[in-house]
């Protein structure tokens, strides 16, 4: 570090490289030169995940849970199914205004917790939880909700068309109060095997949300990243086609290496670390985690393109700090080995 306490290498370059599909110098980390907000730092906006130390409640009246064994992150209530009939949705939901909502309130709040940002040497990205399919299986959980897209698409279209109004909507609030380069727009529609529902569903149903959503983003000069755990390689041409610039976090049973090389020149890969082994869990010795930092940086790092890496391990605590704490570890062995592969200068 210079004097001044800034990064000589400028790390917010090196990762606008990334999005911008450019080469990369140092093997760039979501913790560096990168500054997350919303949900994905923490719970985020309680609009969208309740109030975590309130009511538990979110702006469409669904009841929210925080479990230590998450790390505190949001999880729907399974007893507060709100919805159970698709075709009763404008009746039985309530879609909250973003106008009615106080997002400096919620930027200001999690300055506080986590720094404000350094605008200078940092890219800003905002967490919006719940897309259209996740919504959709909150309030019915997911047997319910992918039993309304089989039985009932028009219905459940009509629904994702008033939730997608509503996240573009709230854009406008969003960029006002937390002014952010990059929004990641989460959306879980796989399982570790496949997606969730069959490749038609998802073109008809969810692709053409997510298409406008990120469109949107791009209007207003905001880089669209899409979040989607789970085995969903099969869709990568089609988070490039809707507009996204990287796909986070993308999980080491797809084939990162080939598509990589297939789709390196147009797209983007975060992730890579192996949440479900046991470098992702709050027991494990920190040399175990080191370990699968350092075969994601050697593995994926070495097309010094691409690829952009993130890793995540429970802490077992509702703490944001301690979680924060875990966190940081793994961005220091991150931003430690990525320089000992640049050749150990800084």
């Amino acid at each position: 570090m210079a004097q001044n306490d800034k990064p000589t290498f400028d790390f917010k370059a090196n990762y606008l490289n990334f999005l911008n599909h450019k080469p990369t110098t140092f093997i760039p980390n979501s913790f560096t030169g990168n500054k997350i907000l919303g949900f994905g730092a923490i719970n985020g906006p309680a609009i969208e995940k309740g109030e975590q130390f309130g009511s538990c409640l979110d702006g469409f009246g669904l009841k929210w849970e925080y479990p230590a064994s998450g790390g505190g992150a949001a999880i729907p209530d399974c007893k507060c199914i709100l919805l159970e009939d698709i075709t009763e949705w404008r009746e039985k939901i309530k879609i909250p205004s973003p106008a009615e909502y106080d997002w400096k309130a919620d930027y200001e709040m999690e300055c506080k917790m986590l720094g404000e940002p350094d605008r200078e040497h940092e890219v800003v990205d905002f967490g919006f939880g719940n897309g259209v399919f996740e919504r959709l299986a909150a309030l019915m959980g997911f047997e319910g909700a992918l039993i309304a897209m089989a039985e009932d698409p028009e219905e459940v279209n009509a629904f994702f068309e008033a939730l997608t109004d509503y996240k573009v909507a709230a854009l406008d609030f969003i960029i006002d109060a937390y002014h952010p380069d990059t929004v990641t727009y989460y959306d879980d529609v796989a399982t570790e095997r496949a997606l969730f529902m069959s490749p038609a569903a998802y073109h008809t149903l969810i692709k053409p949300h997510h298409k406008r959503f990120a469109q949107e983003c791009l209007k207003r000069g905001i880089t669209p990243l899409y979040h989607c755990c789970g085995h969903a390689e099969d869709i990568v041409e089609d988070m490039i086609d809707c507009g996204w610039a990287a796909w986070t976090s993308v999980q080491p049973i797809n084939d990162i290496c080939r598509l990589i090389e297939t789709y390196g020149d147009r797209f983007g890969f975060i992730g890579g670390y192996d949440t479900t082994s046991p470098a992702g869990r709050a027991e494990t010795a920190q040399e175990v985690v080191d370990e699968e930092i350092r075969r994601c940086l050697d593995t994926y790092g070495k097309y010094h393109k691409a690829y952009c890496f993130f890793g995540f391990r429970y802490a077992n605590s509702t703490d944001p700090q301690v979680q924060g704490q875990i966190m940081g570890a793994i961005a220091k062995t991150a931003i430690e080995y990525g320089f000992q592969l640049l050749g150990g200068g800084k």
